[in-house]
Formats: structure tokens, C-alpha cells, sequence
């Protein structure tokens, strides 16, 4: 992301100032007598070289450009952590949305914490959770498999909220919080980290 919007946004709110082709660098008073005491060589206190007053421009412009690189960089830092806190708010409101869809369905048996439930919904639009596997339609003589859209597998936490679950049914099948990826991920890391501790 670019960092000059950043930056005239800070300009335009007056909280740094606007940079420009002309650096103006501020000497410090001198006084011929500091605090009472007269200086033994004044001569020595008013010369210079011409040089100095460049070099001492140049620093000026360099810590300018330091300052406002720091300023933008930190605020990208802020900007890219109340995205994924944004990201992060709209997916905990599907996920209770989701939730408390599954907590409404309609079920015939008591749901027990820890138990993967099936999700499925009639041609008349009534879903409903079961404790019958996809599969277990297929061992049927009289079916040709689920007479039902099957929506999913979730398993019941212990504080009531819902995990998604992955069967072999799932091809197709809308996963909005990527609950099955990041299973499929977290599954390749510990393969890998297992893979790695048994060679070293």
C-alpha cells in the first residue's frame, strides 16, 4: 500500500509539517557574556565554515525523511491491524449466524456436546440435523443414497458452538469461514513438524 495518502492525511491534519524544497535550519543564539562569564576568544565563537551550515541543512533533511518513513510505516502497521481486525469481526458474526442456525434446526434426538451431526434439508426447505452419515444411505437396499441435500458435518463443542467437519461428501458444498482448508492446513504443519522431530 501506498504510503503518500498516509502521509498527506498526517499534513492535511497538521500533525507534521508539509515538506518543502527549502530546508530552513535554526541557529542557536549566541551571547557574549553566557551566564554572566565573558568568553576568553570570541573570535573563536563567531567562525565558521560555510560547509557547516549545508551539512547541518542535509541532516535536517534526512531526519525529516526518517521521521515521515517511521510515521508512515507504524500507521501501515495500524491500517493492516484493524483490516484483519475488520476481517476478523465480519467472520465471528457468520460464524454465529451459522451457529445459531444449527442450534435452531430442527433435530429428533437430544444433541450431545462432542457428537458430529449431519446437516440436511428437505425439498420442502426444512433442514434438519441427523446422527446418519451420507454414507449411511448408500447401505441401504431400498435407497440410492441420501433422498435429502446433504449441507454438511458439525461437530457439537462443549460451550454450543458448531466446527465444521470434513466427509467425503463435502465436494461442492459452501465452506464461508474455510473451516475445511484450515483443518486441511493445520493437518500438513503437524504432518510436517511430526516428519521433522522423527529425523532429528
Amino acid at each position: 500500500m501506498d504510503s503518500q495518502p498516509i502521509i498527506r492525511d498526517l499534513v492535511l491534519a497538521k500533525l507534521i509539517t508539509p515538506s518543502t524544497s527549502e530546508t530552513c535550519v535554526q541557529l542557536v543564539e549566541s551571547e557574549k557574556r553566557p551566564f554572566g562569564h565573558t568568553i576568553v576568544n570570541t573570535r573563536n565563537d563567531s567562525v565558521s565554515d560555510p560547509q557547516d551550515l549545508v551539512n547541518l541543512a542535509r541532516q535536517i533533511e534526512t531526519c525529516d525523511a526518517f521521521v515521515r518513513a517511521n510515521v508512515s510505516n507504524r500507521l501501515q502497521v495500524i491500517v493492516n491491524q484493524v483490516d484483519f481486525l475488520r476481517r476478523e469481526a465480519q467472520r465471528v458474526l457468520v460464524k454465529a449466524k451459522r451457529d445459531d442456525e444449527l442450534n435452531h434446526s430442527a433435530c429428533n434426538l437430544v444433541r450431545r456436546p462432542g457428537q458430529t451431526y449431519y446437516y440436511y434439508e428437505r425439498q420442502s426447505g426444512q433442514k434438519y440435523l441427523s446422527i446418519m452419515h451420507p454414507q449411511d444411505w448408500l447401505l441401504g437396499t431400498k435407497t440410492n443414497g441420501c433422498p435429502h441435500e446433504f449441507l454438511g458435518a458439525y461437530k457439537l463443542e462443549y460451550d454450543n458452538s458448531w466446527t465444521r467437519q470434513a466427509t467425503n461428501f463435502d465436494d461442492g458444498l459452501d465452506d464461508p469461514l474455510d473451516e475445511l482448508k484450515q483443518k486441511s492446513n493445520d493437518v500438513q504443519q503437524t504432518r510436517k513438524m511430526l516428519e521433522f522431530l522423527v529425523k532429528a
